[in-house]
């Protein structure tokens, strides 16, 4: 499977399930976990599914540093949606996530500076 098709298909299924929490939240009136909605959405789902769309419009490929941008990205999303849950539900507090959030970040931060490093190795 390419990079963008995993971006595409993960970032798909974080929006739904970001729109699932979407829904939830307002049936039941509780908004208490709109932070994790948020990062739900964006970072899990249109992030995603731009980083698709980057990868297929400028032909990023699938070299080593592809494949790391790919992992960090979703390792990270994998890490920091569970651990927001956690906090905004009260199920942890926010000195058991925080490191847990903080390293998550700092990964999604790495993934980004890897996506700008790949553009700007692109052909043209």
């Amino acid at each position: 499977m390419k990079p963008e098709r995993i971006h595409l298909t993960l970032g798909l299924i974080w929006l739904i399930a970001g729109m699932l929490l979407g829904e939830h939240m307002g049936r039941s009136g509780d908004h208490g976990q709109l932070p994790t909605h948020a990062h739900m959405m964006l970072l899990g789902g249109v992030l995603s599914v731009l980083w698709a769309v980057l990868y297929r419009v400028f032909g990023l490929g699938g070299g080593f540093l592809a494949w790391i941008q790919v992992g960090l990205h979703h390792i990270a999303v994998l890490i920091m949606i569970p651990s927001l849950y956690l906090m905004f539900g009260a199920l942890a507090d926010e000195a058991t996530v925080g490191p847990l959030l903080g390293i998550s970040a700092i990964m999604a931060i790495v993934s980004v500076a890897l996506m700008l490093l790949l553009s700007l190795r692109a052909k043209d």
